[in-house]
């Protein structure tokens, strides 16, 4: 196969599953777990299939539009379906803080809970 042909051969692939979303690792099981929604209280606030959200907890990503509409019901932004509802939180906390701010937070948090060092290094 010639350059040129592998080339058009990606660009059909991509044609065909272009409304398809790349596997991404996220936490919607976390969300609806943080939310006590199960899997069949997920399809019937979506209007989703059932099989639709059992595949996203098999791993497969949401399309935008379901993305959207996910956030909403979880109160979140988008993009925060990608991150664990905790990691999320400590991240739009930190957000927008000087970096002076961060540092005696960080020093308060250490202070706070000391964790224990192993090994030779500490």
């Amino acid at each position: 196969m010639t350059e040129d042909s592998a080339s058009y051969a990606r660009m059909e692939v991509t044609s065909i599953h272009r409304s398809r979303q790349p596997r991404r690792p996220h936490f919607i099981e976390a969300w609806a777990e943080l939310r006590d929604l199960s899997q069949a209280d997920l399809a019937r606030e979506l209007g989703a299939d059932k099989s639709v959200i059992s595949r996203w907890f098999s791993g497969s990503t949401p399309s935008l539009d379901y993305q959207e509409r996910l956030a909403a019901l979880f109160g979140c932004e988008p993009e925060s379906l990608f991150r664990h509802p905790n990691d999320d939180w400590l991240a739009r906390f930190f957000a927008n803080r000087t970096s002076d701010e961060v540092e005696r937070m960080k020093q308060m948090l250490e202070a706070a809970f000391q964790t224990k060092r192993t090994g030779t290094g500490g």
